[in-house]
This record gives C-alpha cells, structure tokens and sequence, in this order.
C-alpha cells in the first residue's frame, strides 16, 4: 500500500486520483436528486481539479516599458475549494466592515432536529429557506407580533397605526447556512448575528432588552415544520415519511434546539471576527487531513459531545469522497444572507439614520490577491518591480474558452 502525505493540496489529491475512476460508484448516494445538481457537482469537481493549474488557465501580464510578463494561475471559485473559499470570506468580510453598526450583537445558533435533516438533503431548494426562516423569528420578537395578535381592534400591517413607538422596526440580521458538522456528517444549521436593538418608526434608536427564548423556540419550530411539509421530494415514500414526522413532532410539543451566546459581540471587528468563522469554506480544512493512502483517508475534529476533545476518524476514501460532495450546495444558492438595515437594498431615511452608528474603517487599495503576494513573497503581480509600474494584460487562456488563447 503506497501512502500519500502531501504537504497541501490534499483534497486535490484524493479527488484527482479518485474521482474519474470511481464515478458511478462515488455519485450512487445521490441517484435521489436531479440530474442537474449532480452534473452541476460534476463540473464543480471539475473546476475544483483545474484551479491555479497553469495547463488549465492563465493570466499574463506586460510592462510596456521593459516588456516583463508575470503569468498568473487562475483561481477555481469552487465552494470545494479550501484556498478560494478562504479567499472568499477574507475579501467578504473586508467589503462588509463598512456596512457594521458599531452596536452590540449577539451570536444565535439554529439547528435542526436529527430526524428531519434528510429532507433538506433530498430537497436542496429547502435550504435557501433557512435564512428566512431565522429573520421571520426576529421579525416577530422585534415588531412584539404577539401582542399585536391580541388586538382588540385588528389593525392592517400596512397602516400607520400598526407599529408602536416601541416597536423595533429596522434591526439587523446577517444568516450563514452551513450543512456540515465538524465530523462531515449533514447536518444542516444557522447561524446568525443579530443586532440587540434597533430603529422605531421614527428612526430612532432603541436597545433591545432581553430575548424571549419561549418565543424564539415556538416560532423556529414553527418555521422548520412547515418548510418540511412544503417540501418538493422525489418519491411518495419520503413525501409520507416528511408528513409523519411534522405530524409527530406537532403532537410531541418538543422544541427545536437553538442556542443564544453567552456573550454580546460588542464592537465591528468582534462581529467580522465571527461571521470570518462561519463564511462559505471547504467542508474540511486541510491540515485535518492528517494521512491518506490509496483506500483510506482520516482526519481529526473537535469533537462537541465530549468537551471538544480531538478526535480520528478514518473512512475508506469513496466515502469520504461522498462526505464531501454532499455538502456542495446547489448552483447559485446564497449560503449568506442580509436583512433589516443590512439588506442591500434600504429607505434613504434609514440609511440616514444608521450613518452615524457606523464606525469609519478604512479599505485596502490593494486587491486580496495583490496583498497575499506581498505579504508571501514581497511581490505583487500587477506591478514591474524593475519599472514600478502598472502592468497590462497581453494573454488569457482557460481550457473551456471557445475562443481558446486571447491576447490583447
């Protein structure tokens, strides 16, 4: 038996020497989804293969004056990929500094039942319902629709008159989807940061107080069953087993674990520093990997249910193959999502009213890739170091491109 240890690229490594070989075998857990996400998954597999692979793809780089060219390896964006996922919540929350309230927030951790996470598998469509799920919670805890429910004259949520002067109207919430435990199994769970407080009608601050954990609970169970009984499932037996359990866990009267932080996340960078954690990522980083050979892989994670205490596990190398793909969400799927006065889009009287509750933090003039460079080998690609100046494309090859080599 040969054994493998490179020293990175380990994911790479597996897929490349297993992948090809193994296909049917490796995508027969997933014959219960549409043939457009495994072909999507296919082709994502495939990007992952090619990324900073110089036959693959390239860019070059001139100066005009001295006529030096740099070529540049191109980068995959696969959400396989442990560099490009690291790379996309470095540069994610660089951009998102400037739109933090400099408040207090909280870390709030929604899971799902063990028994009902298959059906978020086997209907992949339900994940992208999560995030809105948790800003419905908070919808209700913040705009106190439990007590307008108890209205003695019903008043139209469109009027006026619907919200109080001590409602809290705009708060802010940011939802990260993750579908993975620390030991790869599914596990599909949110987590959010929420601001502890927000903006009245009037646009006024207000701090929020205490969180009702009683209707928090409710209304989270409320929100997953119903998303389960909405399902889209591919056969009548899971349509019947969905049904089932909705129907068991109503009787049941149990609640839907959830768990608030201890802590408040009190300043802008507390608040980067956590969503930094939860960002789009590779399902494993790669210094977990600790050995592979030609039938075997293994890997160590902390393991929650006993005190965090290091743990190995081994599997054979297809299923840890399939451990991995099934956590490769559907094309185009919003793993972050922005509400209340982080939605992208907002009134111009909110905005006004947010701006001076936001800490001024200055932006990099440096792309991420350029300050990786410099930081790694005192370089940076787009600049002659005998010139110091600008350099211009003159190439681009990627191996799909129909037009094959571009030059400029």
């Amino acid at each position: 038996m040969t054994s493998i240890n490179p020293i990175q690229n380990k994911l790479k490594n597996i897929f490349s020497t297993r992948i090809i070989q193994n296909l049917n075998n490796i995508f027969n857990i997933f014959s219960d989804l549409p043939k457009t996400y495994t072909d999507y998954m296919i082709h994502s597999v495939l990007k992952f293969l090619a990324c900073r692979d110089l036959k693959k793809g390239y860019l070059k780089v001139k100066c005009l004056s001295c006529k030096l060219i740099h070529t540049i390896p191109l980068s995959c964006k696969s959400k396989l990929c442990p560099t490009c996922g690291y790379k996309y919540s470095q540069v994610w929350t660089q951009n998102i500094q400037k739109d933090i309230l400099n408040i207090n927030h909280r870390h709030v951790l929604f899971t799902i039942p063990h028994e009902c996470r298959d059906f978020f598998f086997y209907d992949r469509t339900l994940l992208s319902k999560m995030g809105s799920a948790v800003n419905e919670v908070f919808k209700y805890q913040f705009h106190n629709i439990s007590k307008k429910s108890k209205r003695v004259n019903n008043i139209s949520k469109y009027s006026h008159k619907y919200f109080t002067n001590s409602d809290i109207v705009h708060y802010g919430l940011i939802t990260v989807i993750h579908t993975f435990g620390r030991d790869l199994k599914w596990n599909p769970h949110v987590h959010a940061i929420v601001s502890l407080g927000g903006f009245t009608k009037n646009f006024n601050f207000k701090k929020l107080d205490y969180f009702n954990v009683n209707t928090i609970a409710g209304q989270w169970k409320y929100h997953v069953l119903n998303i389960i009984a909405n399902g889209n499932y591919p056969n009548d037996r899971i349509k019947i087993k969905a049904k089932t359990i909705v129907n068991k866990l109503y009787a049941e009267n149990t609640r839907l674990f959830f768990n608030i932080a201890d802590g408040d996340v009190n300043d802008t960078k507390g608040i980067i520093k956590y969503l930094g954690r939860y960002l789009a990522r590779s399902p494993i980083a790669e210094y977990k990997i600790t050995k592979i050979t030609d039938k075997e892989v293994t890997f160590f994670f902390n393991d929650l249910k006993n005190n965090k205490e290091k743990t190995y596990r081994t599997m054979e190398i297809n299923k840890f193959i399939q451990q991995v793909l099934i956590h490769l969400p559907p094309k185009n799927f919003k793993s972050v999502n922005r509400f209340g006065f982080y939605a992208r889009r907002i009134s111009n009287k909110l905005k006004e009213a947010i701006k001076i509750y936001k800490k001024k933090i200055e932006q990099p003039k440096l792309s991420f890739y350029q300050r990786q460079m410099l930081d790694t080998f005192g370089v940076n690609p787009f600049v002659c170091p005998t010139c110091d100046t600008r350099m211009t494309v003159c190439e681009f090859y990627h191996y799909l491109d129909p037009y094959g080599i571009r030059y400029y």
